[in-house]
């Protein structure tokens, strides 16, 4: 385990790195997924309204992604032009696979279609706050190794998680311990070395989780 930061070093030093640049600006588009988890709880357009409805928007957007992944693996002038304006928020696996993005988005698609909108809604919040500041603390100030994660980046992905769960309980969208067993799930996940994309693991395992614990009228 690599030591601590020495004593009277500059601790807003990590924050000024370029890996911690590029995985903000990477984690704020991830962020801006959280608008699919809020239009679920608190519908805003005029369309999608319907469970049905949403599936067709998210089969649609998930389509256009993988599309768009394929054009990026096998088209060398696509390839380059998005090396050239984002090669540093695209990790090392996708350059060989699927964006986070489309995980995000499939995960999406199957979490509408599993469980309640509710329950949907609240496990695609968790991979998106979960994994963004996971990513995002772990970055700059992960020290202790567990897995192939951090422990400090388990945390802050921890607390986020725990944030958006008292958000859904505190508005009465879930039942406090269902909230909270849904947060530890995730987070779980997001630390433990399962062979299965965040995105999709998060989501299914959290979602699970509070299907599971929802009690029944």
């Amino acid at each position: 385990m690599t030591s601590a930061t020495p004593p009277g070093s500059d601790p807003l030093a990590p924050l000024r790195s370029r890996s911690f640049l590029a995985e903000v600006r990477r984690k704020a588009i991830h962020l801006s997924f959280l608008l699919l988890p809020l239009e679920l709880l608190y519908p805003m357009l005029p369309w999608p309204r319907s469970r049905g409805e949403f599936r067709t928007v998210f089969l649609l957007l998930v389509v256009v992604a993988i599309a768009a992944d394929l054009l990026r693996l096998h088209e060398p002038r696509i390839r380059n032009f998005i090396r050239q304006f984002f090669g540093e928020m695209i990790r090392e696996h996708e350059k060989l696979s699927l964006l986070g993005s489309t995980y995000l988005l499939l995960a999406a698609l199957l979490a509408i279609e599993i469980f309640s909108q509710p329950v949907a809604a609240a496990a695609i919040g968790f991979t998106v706050v979960g994994d963004t500041f996971a990513a995002i603390v772990g970055t700059a100030y992960g020290r202790t190794r567990v897995f192939r994660k951090s422990l400090e980046g388990f945390l802050g992905g921890l607390a986020a998680c725990l944030a958006w769960a008292s958000f859904l309980a505190l508005a009465g969208h879930l039942p406090w311990g269902v909230a909270i067993a849904g947060a530890l799930v995730a987070s779980a996940v997001e630390l433990l070395p399962i062979p299965l994309d965040d995105n999709l693991g998060m989501t299914l395992f959290s979602g699970y989780a509070m299907k599971l614990l929802m009690p029944h009228p």
